[in-house]
């Protein structure tokens, strides 16, 4: 199997059989919508031939939340399929990263992001990296790598590896170039 480190989305179209039909090779996905994004149907991007549906309807049950930041998807939370080649992983800004290997993956967030962060904590309670996210109309992903980076430099606690508070009263900079930069 090959596995891949990209996505390629080929469309949205209205129904599930169509999307299907768009996808080939493996991180080939198309959603699915009518009215309201419904599924991502996704090439299994393990490389094992398989077909993924991620509901993205919650009005049919649990699903996940898409986003789309200068025309990149992410999908929150992490899919894992528990059959088949029971591949687990996360799509985000386009990238399929992988959460059963260390593969190098390197990320840079915006400085004023990884702030705005810091300053959403709070010194008295801990708080789930998904409320913030929500307060900030932010993605999850975005807002636990910037939790994970702050408690790196000393200035947050991680409690149960989810929930955060800050420890520090004063925001610690350093440097970080560009956005997002995912190096694989």
């Amino acid at each position: 199997m090959n596995k891949t480190h990209h996505i390629n989305f080929k469309g949205t179209i209205d129904k599930f059989g169509g999307a299907v039909a768009l996808i080939s090779t493996p991180g080939d996905c198309a959603i699915v919508s009518r009215g309201v994004p419904r599924t991502l149907v996704m090439m299994c991007p393990d490389g094992c031939g398989e077909t993924i549906a991620v509901n993205l309807d919650r009005r049919i049950g649990k699903a996940w939340r898409k986003y789309e930041q200068s025309n990149k998807l992410t999908i929150y939370p992490s899919v894992w399929r528990d059959t088949g080649c029971r591949a687990h992983f996360i799509i985000w800004n386009d990238q399929v990263l992988w959460c059963d290997v260390e593969d190098g993956v390197r990320i840079a967030l915006d400085e004023k992001f990884v702030e705005t962060v810091f300053n959403n904590l709070s010194d008295s309670q801990f708080i789930h990296f998904e409320t913030i996210a929500e307060s900030l109309h932010a993605i999850a992903w975005d807002v636990l790598w910037a939790c994970n980076e702050l408690v790196k430099r000393r200035i947050a606690q991680v409690a149960n590896r989810t929930t955060f508070k800050r420890i520090g009263i004063r925001f610690s900079a350093m440097p970080i170039n560009g956005r997002i930069d995912i190096s694989v």
